[in-house]
């Protein structure tokens, strides 16, 4: 299982740090640099740049205010020294999947679209309308390695209880496998068209120990409770991750357990730019912190051990 986080953790570092220079490359192409050197305002290199989408570019130069590549007093822009170095050791490189160098290529085209318009049609982060691409996406290596991780950390097997918030159209198969048929996983997304092409799967399966639900977690109320709680790749979509994570907690069986997996933004410092990509989906808030959330889990009214498992996952053990 540690090698299994390890390889996890390589390849979300990796990929913000390919999307660094992809939003590196965004600034050249739209002469954002050079504009700046010129000593423009913000409001004076908005106007400069032609793109139709603002909002976007604003959004392009508050990534680089983040990530130290540009410095503000005010409005007034300007451009700090800056240097990046990628390195990397053999084995490290041998924990690196082929799939998302495809995924950040494809979404660096889609940004190029967004310049033009957030409602371009070949942006295609949107659940519902480009519920085929993200179904590919939750295919690839990453996301199937988070899904052998939380499986692994909860030790799934036949007979248990199994709450998936957030489950898009993949793990309903993939993770109610490994408990059926004696347990029960129940899947829980607000997306109709995720959850349309997982009920195909469950199908075709013949798995009648998988249940799914189309809801906002927001809105679920906790009346059952679980051997195992995941929530992979699913805070960065609320503002409020800590009562997300609040509301799982109430559902975990004494002796059960959460397991949560997130490119947390204070163990991979270059994920803002992942950021940039991923704010095409219209849900996106941003990648929340490790920190914050296990400070949320710590203020939580019961007895409980946070477990932080490499930089991208968290284990959380009822005591009760």
């Amino acid at each position: 299982m540690g090698e299994n986080v390890e390889t996890l953790d390589q390849n979300i570092e990796a990929m913000s740090d390919f999307a660094l220079c992809y939003v590196f490359q965004l600034g050249l192409k739209y002469d954002v640099f050079r504009r700046i050197l010129w000593g423009r305002t913000r409001s004076k290199v908005v106007d400069e740049v032609m793109v139709s989408n603002k909002e976007y570019l604003e959004k392009l130069l508050d990534t680089y205010v983040s990530l130290g590549i540009l410095g503000e007093e005010g409005r007034q822009l300007r451009l700090n020294g800056f240097e990046y170095r990628f390195s990397m050791s053999p084995d490290d490189a041998g924990r690196l999947l082929p799939e998302w160098v495809e995924l950040l290529e494809e979404l660096y085209k889609m940004a190029g679209y967004a310049f033009i318009s957030r409602e371009h049609p070949k942006i295609l982060m949107d659940f519902d309308k480009g519920a085929d691409f993200w179904d590919m996406r939750l295919l690839m290596g990453p996301y199937m390695l988070a899904r052998e991780v939380a499986a692994g950390i909860l030790r799934l097997e036949d007979g248990m209880r199994v709450l998936d918030l957030g489950c898009g159209s993949v793990s309903p198969v993939e993770l109610g496998e490994r408990v059926g048929p004696n347990g029960k996983y129940l899947g829980v997304d607000f997306s109709p068209g995720l959850l349309s092409i997982a009920r195909t799967r469950v199908k075709n399966s013949r798995m009648d120990w998988v249940y799914l639900k189309e809801m906002d977690i927001r809105k679920l109320v906790p009346k059952t409770s679980y051997d195992a709680v995941i929530m992979s790749f699913v805070l960065h979509y609320f503002e409020n991750p800590g009562a997300i994570v609040m509301k799982a907690l109430q559902m975990l069986e004494p002796g059960g357990k959460l397991v949560i997996i997130e490119p947390f933004r204070d163990e991979f410092p270059n994920v803002v730019a992942l950021e940039f990509f991923e704010s095409l989906t219209p849900e996106f808030v941003r990648f929340p912190r490790a920190s914050e959330v296990v400070e949320s889990i710590e203020r939580a009214p019961y007895d409980l051990r946070v477990e932080r498992v490499g930089k991208s996952v968290l284990a959380v053990t009822s005591l009760g």
